[in-house]
């Protein structure tokens, strides 16, 4: 989808999609990988398997796997998702709920945790809106 479409409704399907334009409203990929590109701009709420944002994210993602924020990218609500990876520069404001995806949360290799530089309320566990340092 290029930098020129608009989308405002339900978006659903059954293959990987890379988004480049602006959707307004939910968006569907249960099995599938998402990507928001560089110029894609989302208003809405993601469910995808894996998510990969280049570009601008305003609503709540659920991933059963992996959510990765680029340098370029910027998520402003909550991710839940069995896995989360930040890279240097990425913008974000919101909670995460790590999640195994499965019916058992025991864990055979865990992640390394990295430290990022995030405001966040400790009552609440959100995390406040912060670029991590390149």
């Amino acid at each position: 989808m290029g930098n020129s479409v608009f989308i405002k409704g339900e978006l659903s399907g059954d293959e990987n999609l890379t988004i480049d334009g602006r959707v307004e409203g939910k968006i569907q990929l249960k099995d599938h990988h998402l990507v928001v590109g560089l110029h894609g701009n989302i208003n809405g709420e993601i469910h995808a398997k894996d998510v990969t944002i280049r570009g601008n994210v305003v609503g709540n993602i659920y991933a059963s796997g992996l959510v990765e924020i680029k340098s370029s990218g910027s998520v402003v609500g909550d991710i839940k998702a069995s896995r989360i990876s930040f890279a240097d520069g990425a913008r974000f404001m919101g909670s995460v709920n790590m999640d195994s995806g499965g019916e058992t949360t025991e864990r055979s290799n865990p992640p390394k945790a990295e430290s990022a530089n995030v405001s966040h309320k400790q009552s609440s566990g959100e995390i406040g809106l912060a670029s991590i340092p390149k």
